[in-house]
C-alpha cells in the first residue's frame, strides 16, 4: 500500500482539527487574567478553561505523533525488519503524549510534584522530549543502514554520471 493517501489523509484530518478550533468561540481567560500583586503579569487559570478544546488539542498532538512516525516509516523503504522499533518509539511518544494531557486535564494544583515540578510539567521535559531525542538519534545511527546505504548512494552516482554524459542538468 502506497503512504501518501495516508500522509494526505492526516493533513486533511489536521486542517479539520485546526477548523473545528477556530470556529468555537474563544475560552475565557485564554491570553490570561491580570496577577493581582502585579497588574501587567498574566497569569493562567486552571485547565477547567480548556473544556471544550481538551480532546481537539489531544486528537491534533496525537495525530502529529502519528504523522511523524508514518514519514520516518515511509524513508525506511528498505529495511522492513526494523520498522518495529519506529513503532514502538511511536506508541511510547504517543503513551507520554497522552499521560501528559490527561495529568494537565486532572489540573496542576492537585497533580504531585515529581524532580521538583507538577507531574505534567516533568512529563513534558522528561518524556516527551527524550521521546524526541531517541527518534532524532535513531535516525543519526542508523542513516547510513536505514535511509541512505551504500547502495542507495551508488546508484545515485550513477544516475548523475548517466545525465551528465546525456547532457543534462549541470547543476548537480
Amino acid at each position: 500500500m502506497k503512504s501518501y493517501p495516508v500522509i494526505f489523509a492526516l493533513f486533511i484530518a489536521l486542517l479539520g482539527i485546526v477548523v473545528t478550533i477556530l470556529l468555537q468561540s474563544a475560552p475565557g481567560s485564554v491570553s490570561g487574567n491580570p496577577h493581582p500583586s502585579f497588574p501587567s503579569l498574566s497569569q493562567g487559570g486552571d485547565a477547567s478553561r480548556h473544556d471544550g478544546i481538551t480532546v481537539l488539542g489531544w486528537l491534533f498532538g496525537a495525530l502529529q505523533i502519528i504523522l511523524f512516525v508514518v514519514c520516518i516509516w515511509v524513508s525506511l523503504c528498505g529495511v522492513k525488519a526494523h520498522r518495529w522499533m519506529v513503532i514502538v518509539c511511536g506508541v511510547a511518544y504517543l503513551f507520554v503524549f497522552t499521560m501528559l494531557m490527561i495529568t494537565y486535564r486532572q489540573g496542576v494544583a492537585e497533580a504531585p510534584f515529581v524532580l521538583g515540578f507538577p507531574l505534567p510539567t516533568t512529563l513534558l521535559l522528561f518524556g516527551m522530549w527524550p521521546m524526541a531525542a531517541v527518534f532524532a538519534i535513531l535516525y543519526v545511527v542508523k542513516f547510513r543502514s536505514w535511509v541512505y546505504s551504500p547502495q542507495d548512494q551508488e546508484a545515485f552516482e550513477n544516475l548523475k554520471a548517466e545525465m551528465s554524459s546525456k547532457g543534462g542538468d549541470h547543476d548537480a
